[in-house]
């Protein structure tokens, strides 16, 4: 009876080549960097691009670039946390899917105001403190958006809801869209139109 050749029956580990790569990528090779990025770049950018048009960015590739170097930043933070997790228990290439995914909804969740002069930023963030340890800096961040909320009330009420939507809690427009009962098209004209007017409200207002 012929030996049975017990090489031939073990089976592969499922995705391999991929815990392989990040084996590699763990250690600091340059190359594997490089693989990486061949592999995963176009697929990053992608879903980053999805993300982007979900929150109406779908034409603005310097944010899509910025999000998608972003997402490769996250992976890399926190001495590779993100890869270290990888477990093979789907492709990397599944994985990477995800966490650009997230990463790029987290970043274009972050929406501001601008207010008055390029950089001057305003929050519409109820978590006024956050980041603000000086106590007079901490009463006026208070004052400032109280001021924000009662110009929000000055809005129509459609635009106060897309905007309170939008800004307070990080809907994307087809979150709007389906909550709201508008069509989406419409969303990014009416939301601009608010936004104009707060502005105006709040550099006559000073804030």
């Amino acid at each position: 009876m012929p030996e049975t050749d017990v090489t031939s029956t073990v089976a592969t580990p499922p995705h391999a080549a991929d815990r392989l790569l990040v084996e590699d990528l763990l250690r600091g090779d340059a190359g594997a960097w490089q693989t990486f990025v061949d592999r995963y770049g176009r697929l990053v950018r992608s879903r980053v691009a999805d993300v982007a048009h979900s929150f109406g960015r779908a034409g603005d590739d310097s944010a899509i670039d910025d999000a998608t170097a972003e997402v490769f930043a996250a992976l890399l933070g926190n001495n590779a946390a993100v890869l270290r997790a990888f477990q093979g228990r789907s492709s990397l290439g599944t994985y990477v899917a995800v966490i650009a995914t997230r990463s790029a909804t987290r970043g274009f969740s972050r929406r501001r105001i601008a207010v008055g002069s390029p950089g001057q930023l305003l929050d519409l963030d109820l978590a006024v403190d956050q980041g603000v340890t000086d106590p007079s800096q901490r009463a006026i961040r208070r004052e400032q958006n109280h001021r924000l909320h009662v110009l929000l009330e000055r809005l129509p009420e459609k635009q106060r809801e897309i905007v309170e939507r939008f800004h307070l809690h990080a809907a994307s427009y087809t979150e709007i869209s389906q909550s709201l009962q508008i069509p989406i098209g419409s969303i990014g004209p009416t939301l601009r139109r608010a936004e104009a007017k707060l502005r105006q409200w709040m550099e006559e207002e000073n804030l």
